[in-house]
């Protein structure tokens, strides 16, 4: 039984309801219960239900508690450094010692969780892969993209992503530099402010993840800036970088996270150096082919690493270690059939 931290978006989505829908598939029971029913409805749902286990994905929902499970096993999941926060760190401890097991989203996050449950493993968030069509680059603009959903609230790589527009622009290369997040005029002014009055800023609002997916199919290049000087920086993933895979965007990425472990040099540019980040952009803006190849090599390896499913197969297999593997003969409940994922 799986309980999301929010509403069927995000990391809620990605990491609760379709890994859910994907164990279906792979021959598990599951049950999503969306997080806006009360207390009393998830006690009447384990009471009717009598899952095996339960899966806590993060805990910025209130019910999402050790206090909560009702002595049924349960596995937490955490792909962000909430415990940096001093509200959260106490409880999320808690969490993780309670846990038959702790799903982790990087090594970051993996070596907290370690100190307080061995049982640990390092799954990166998976996206299912889409069947649109991905345009040649030779028929794309010069877009750069920096997909951040608040570019404002991560002030050190806004101030990268600045300082890179501006050696960029100083080379002499022509493009347009696309911020999203960016919700009305007065964001936009105080954005295009703090890259000197550019003209060749363009900024998009936020929006759901099928929309931002769309809006990448004229995007030349992905970027990724993560500063280790931000602790909760450090904690993310690969995060937007999903949507330049699977729209075949080559990527430059900062020497963060988990990047250098999915990157090779053939398929994306990891690097913290500015200078190299400046290199490769140019480089990439000049020759289309160049991006096709960098874009197709990333793609081929998100699809066996970080699409839904290879995420799926993690997960079940360290659901097996822990031992929550039902047998073959209790996988038949009409019940839990006829409620699938509806919720």
């Amino acid at each position: 039984m799986f309980f999301p931290s929010s509403v069927k978006e995000g990391a809620s989505l990605l990491r609760a309801y379709n890994i859910a829908a994907e164990l279906r598939q792979m021959g598990w029971q599951t049950l999503v219960v969306p997080a806006q029913l009360e207390l009393v409805q998830r006690k009447r749902l384990i009471r009717v239900f009598r899952p095996d286990a339960l899966f806590f994905q993060q805990c910025r929902h209130a019910l999402n508690d050790a206090a909560l499970s009702f002595d049924v096993p349960f596995v937490l999941d955490i792909d962000d450094a909430d415990f940096l926060s001093p509200h959260m760190r106490d409880r999320l401890a808690r969490m993780c010692r309670e846990a038959r097991g702790v799903i982790a989203g990087s090594r970051f996050v993996a070596d907290w969780c370690r100190q307080h449950n061995a049982r640990t493993k390092v799954v990166w968030t998976g996206t299912p892969l889409h069947s649109r069509p991905r345009p040649n680059h030779a028929d794309r603009p010069p877009v750069i993209a920096w997909a951040q959903a608040s570019p404002t609230g991560y002030p050190a790589e806004l101030d990268f992503v600045r300082r890179f527009h501006e050696r960029l622009t100083a080379r002499g290369a022509q493009f347009q530099l696309r911020l999203y997040g960016i919700d009305d005029a007065a964001q936009r002014q105080d954005i295009v402010e703090r890259f000197g009055g550019a003209t060749n800023i363009e900024t998009r609002p936020l929006m759901d993840y099928d929309a931002f997916l769309s809006s990448l199919q004229d995007v030349a290049i992905g970027l990724s800036p993560i500063m280790s000087s931000s602790p909760f920086s450090r904690g993310k993933s690969f995060g937007k970088i999903l949507g330049y895979l699977d729209a075949k965007v080559p990527v430059i990425a900062s020497d963060e996270a988990d990047h250098a472990l999915f990157f090779s040099a053939s398929s994306g540019v990891v690097s913290n150096d500015l200078d190299e980040w400046i290199e490769a952009a140019l480089a990439l803006l000049a020759d289309p082919e160049r991006r096709n190849a960098m874009a197709d090599a990333a793609f081929e390896a998100y699809r066996h690493r970080l699409s839904t499913r290879a995420a799926a197969q993690r997960v079940d297999g360290f659901l097996r270690d822990l031992g929550l593997h039902l047998p073959a003969a209790a996988r038949s409940s009409p019940a839990i059939e006829a409620i699938g994922l509806s919720s």
